[in-house]
């Protein structure tokens, strides 16, 4: 009985904390050695206000993309995952904002990180490489459980390789995520 009670509480964490998102439902996902890791890095993303933080390098320059007002980014967590920005195509991105799209390959309670599968990456204007397209090949996604980014969702992309279809030279990367609403 206790271990049902606690899928309908994973469920109704998910429900609550998952705001512009899609949620069809949950399963359990893989903690893993790499979800501490993932879930208490930095940038930080406090839970009851709205923002959105990626920083790090791509190929050799930094990026930073920090927003808290018109944010354009989301997530779905249902039997798969997926967080893009923009996640309406109904504005267009500022100069230092990125468009980045990330999977993952099953929904997650709070607290649980998994792999990332597949995503994009397109680097902003303010970057030397404006308009460059990476495919995402190695990553962690995962959303907080408690504390003071309590559902944040935060990701970390570790590699990837130039062209959306991951056919080209790998590039360094150290990119780092959080993503919260009210």
């Amino acid at each position: 009985m206790r271990d049902k009670l606690g899928i309908w509480r994973g469920f109704a964490v998910c429900l609550c904390s998952c705001s512009c998102s899609l949620l069809l439902g949950c399963s359990a996902g893989d903690a893993g050695d790499g979800a501490a890791a993932v879930l208490t890095q930095a940038p930080r993303c406090p839970a009851g206000a709205d923002a959105l933080k990626i920083q790090g390098t791509i190929a050799g320059a930094a990026v930073e993309d920090v927003r808290t007002m018109n944010i354009n980014a989301g997530f779905e967590n249902a039997v798969s995952g997926r967080f893009s920005t923009p996640f309406f195509n109904l504005a267009t991105l500022e100069a230092n904002q990125l468009a980045l799209t990330i999977e993952w390959p099953h929904s997650l309670f709070n607290g649980q990180s998994s792999a990332i599968s597949t995503g994009t990456v397109t680097l902003p204007a303010t970057h030397p490489q404006a308009g460059a397209m990476f495919c995402v090949s190695a990553g962690q996604v995962g959303f907080v459980d408690g504390g003071s980014e309590d559902g944040a969702l935060k990701f970390a992309i570790t590699e990837v390789k130039a062209g959306a279809d991951c056919s080209g030279a790998a590039a360094a990367v150290d990119l780092r995520g959080c993503q919260n609403s009210e």
